[in-house]
């Protein structure tokens, strides 16, 4: 064999060998997504919101392709816990969820007293709302909430004034009905809702003490390869740092809410996420 038929063999034959061996570092990961307002909603069948924005920009940038399904909120985290996905859509992190996986941080929420009326503003707190409030509240099981924010659920509980349902739908529906006055939920996720179901505007919501500024992220399975969740992790780095997370949120949110989630920046974001390589 000549020189020259041999260094044409390896031209031809090294960029598909290169192709194949991207294929097989790279391989399709399953995705659950659900029902979280702005950041994950159904548009008929069409999934939209941030978080699905992010995880198209994240399968764009990382060349590594997302198979994003839906789920119940409350099924989602057992499919995830049993290797049944490789990656969740947004979630605030927790020492249980850490056993299964990495988490990579991408933007913050904040959970707020939402109610019928203009009350919410009234209550300094959750725990003046159970002490003082009448409203009854309804949330949905599998989601994540600070120490202090549950033992307040827990007292409102006690006093017959809290029902967990299955997804927001159901606590909007309720509340539409007469059944429930109020839940506890994010901007992204009670705007959607109020807007839906026709009380926009004839609903409040405020800030509460036990629940701060919280970071939110993806969790990745620890059954992923470090490569690939490395890959994952920059192209969610480069994301968050070219500014495209914030412009995501501004599609949904406005302006003004999506820059007040990151007043500060993005620098804490950036440092919580792995090193780059």
């Amino acid at each position: 064999m000549t020189r020259h038929l041999l260094a044409v063999l390896l031209a031809v034959w090294l960029p598909c060998a290169s192709v194949r061996a991207a294929a097989q570092a790279c391989p399709p990961a399953r995705v659950g997504v659900s029902d979280l307002g702005y950041s994950s909603y159904l548009d008929g069948t069409v999934m939209r919101g941030s978080n699905i924005d992010m995880l198209t920009e994240i399968q764009k940038r990382s060349g590594c392709p997302l198979a994003i399904r839906w789920y119940p909120r409350s099924r989602l985290y057992a499919m995830f816990f049993n290797r049944s996905l490789e990656m969740t859509g947004a979630s605030l992190r927790s020492e249980e969820r850490d056993r299964y996986g990495t988490w990579l941080p991408y933007t913050y929420t904040r959970f707020e007293l939402v109610l019928m009326g203009k009350d919410a503003a009234s209550f300094r707190s959750l725990e003046d709302f159970v002490d003082r409030g009448t409203a009854r509240l309804n949330i949905t099981r599998g989601v994540f909430y600070s120490a202090a924010t549950q033992r307040q659920l827990d007292r409102l509980e006690q006093r017959g004034r809290l029902e967990y349902v299955s997804d927001f739908g159901v606590v909007f529906r309720k509340i539409k009905a007469g059944r429930a006055e109020g839940t506890l939920a994010p901007a992204t996720i009670h705007l959607l809702n109020q807007r839906q179901f026709g009380l926009y505007g004839k609903m409040s919501a405020t800030p509460v003490a036990e629940s701060p500024r919280m970071m939110v992220g993806l969790y990745v399975s620890n059954q992923v390869p470090p490569h690939v969740l490395q890959r994952y992790a920059d192209a969610l780095r480069s994301i968050v740092a070219d500014g495209t997370m914030e412009t995501f949120y501004e599609r949904y949110l406005g302006a003004e809410i999506a820059h007040r989630l990151t007043a500060d920046g993005t620098r804490a974001l950036l440092a919580a996420l792995p090193p780059p390589r």
